[in-house]
């Protein structure tokens, strides 16, 4: 099943968003003063909490539009970011050899991600030619006979985009005036 994508025109958003992550952890703590911790997430929990501060009726339509195409918060779907959709000169890592995973950086932390377009891969800061690779599920995967030598480094400038559902079920939108709409505030959740 292929990804929706959060309609790209509808780019008109609160100054006001959030972004925060969350891990789930557990900490016990022994009489001796000693502290385990234990945690089943290998990837944190992003949300990002939002609203639209100005829709025209027609943005509006799209809006519930979309949120009804992927039954609230039912299906996931992909984000862009409009701050945080953006790497230049990424290093991206080996999984095997001629396949690279694309990464979110944040700050010492690399998320892997799922999907990304507008790809340009250099190889030891030489431009490659689009022929000589793919782009599938977030991986910079080489066609045969052309995967990089061993020890090569690999980067990409990318648009990536996080993969999120709507956390309730839910959306609303306020006429404020004649062709002036503001959304509720929603919530999207990493989905993996």
């Amino acid at each position: 099943m292929s990804l929706k994508k959060f309609p790209a025109t509808l780019n008109k958003l609160a100054w006001s968003s959030t972004k925060s992550l969350s891990w789930d952890v557990t900490a016990q703590t022994a009489g001796s003063g000693r502290v385990r911790t234990l945690t089943n997430q290998l990837l944190p929990c992003w949300t990002i909490e939002t609203k639209f501060a100005r829709l025209d009726n027609d943005e509006a339509r799209r809006f519930l539009g979309f949120v009804a195409s992927v039954k609230g918060g039912f299906e996931p779907f992909l984000w862009k970011d409009p701050e945080d959709h953006k790497a230049v000169g990424q290093v991206c890592a080996m999984s095997e050899p001629g396949k690279y995973q694309a990464v979110i950086p944040m700050g010492d932390f690399l998320e892997p991600c799922e999907y990304i377009e507008d790809v340009t891969v250099y190889v030891d800061d030489t431009k490659q030619d689009q022929a000589r690779y793919s782009v599938t599920n977030g991986m910079i995967v080489f066609h045969d006979g052309v995967a990089p030598a061993a020890g090569a480094v690999v980067k990409a400038d990318y648009t990536y985009y996080f993969k999120v559902r709507f956390k309730d079920s839910s959306a609303g939108i306020t006429a404020i005036f004649d062709n002036f709409n503001q959304s509720k505030t929603f919530k999207l959740m990493t989905a993996r």
